[in-house]
């Protein structure tokens, strides 16, 4: 049994009039009438009594007809689906993404790409050196993370967010009562912040500006995610720096300073990272955003390319 068969059959129930039937069908009526005796043979029953006159559907036939519009619709449905499963695959991103990406630059790029241009997203959160070996693989079509990175002439990359920090110190903490710290005043204190190994230049600037300031870098407890941070800050273990976009995300028992005067070089870029080469329409255009985005909430005025 054949969809084309079904599709016959379905439309002679209809109008019950091969003439007519082979017309819509764009098909010869000799050919209707094969198709529709090689259903009947194929299935062993009857489906219409013909005369001279007229046609019309045995009770087999009503009952035939009732299932198989009901496998047409389900063949059009799945053909529909096919189609928006192919065109989705199209306006497809793979992101892989650092934490750091998702507290402003990432969520409001993706809500453009989505509403704007019909982009779907399937996100990954990786360090940056995954999405490096990710992309190379083949893996990603994009990654926002912290350069730099190792030299690779197939990965692109821009920067489209430069980022400050502010302190976080206990609520109880003898700092807590003033809005502004001086970076001086952090340097004795210890420290909680993310391991080394995810970001050694940022540890080294912080290092130096410890240093400059008389007091050794002294990190008490490490930790990758920003929210583990602030709960061991809130439980009095030690103070910590974090990114000034991260402002919306608060624990309880803590108090954000802004640090002033900022020291000129402790800052942390978010930059994009892609193969060149698989560069498309909505990449382009995800990338438009990022770069729209980035210049409206930078906190470092910078050139973008």
């Amino acid at each position: 049994m054949e969809f084309a068969q079904l599709r016959h059959f379905v439309l002679l129930a209809e109008v019950l009039h091969f003439g007519q039937c082979a017309q819509k069908l764009g098909i010869a009526q000799p050919h209707l009438s094969r198709s529709i005796s090689k259903l009947e043979s194929e299935i062993g029953v009857r489906l219409f009594d013909r005369t001279s006159r007229q046609v019309s559907l045995t009770d087999s036939g009503r009952a035939f007809f009732v299932e198989a519009r009901e496998i047409l619709k389900s063949e059009q449905r799945a053909v529909q689906q096919a189609r928006l499963a192919t065109a989705k695959e199209r306006h497809l991103i793979r992101l892989g993404f650092v934490s750091a990406a998702s507290y402003m630059l990432m969520p409001k790029a993706i809500r453009l790409s989505t509403t704007i241009d019909n982009t779907h997203f399937e996100l990954r959160e990786a360090t940056t050196n995954e999405q490096i070996q990710l992309l190379d693989n083949g893996h990603l079509d994009i990654g926002l993370g912290h350069p730099p990175i190792a030299p690779n002439s197939r990965i692109k990359s821009d920067v489209f967010l430069v980022d400050t920090f502010d302190a976080i110190v206990p609520e109880d903490h003898y700092l807590a009562p003033h809005d502004k710290v001086e970076f001086g005043q952090l340097a004795r204190e210890q420290f909680i912040m993310f391991p080394e190994r995810q970001g050694p230049i940022l540890y080294a600037k912080i290092r130096e500006l410890c240093h400059a300031a008389g007091h050794e870098f002294s990190v008490i407890h490490e930790a990758s995610r920003l929210q583990t941070q602030l709960f061991l800050v809130a439980a009095g273990l030690g103070i910590s720096l974090v990114q000034s976009q991260s402002s919306a995300i608060h624990v309880t028992g803590t108090k954000r300073l802004k640090i002033e005067p900022y020291p000129r070089d402790l800052n942390i870029q978010l930059a994009a990272f892609w193969d060149a080469r698989r560069r498309n329409t909505p990449l382009n255009k995800f990338i438009n955003h990022l770069r729209a985005i980035g210049k409206e909430q930078t906190n470092i005025k910078i050139d973008i390319e």
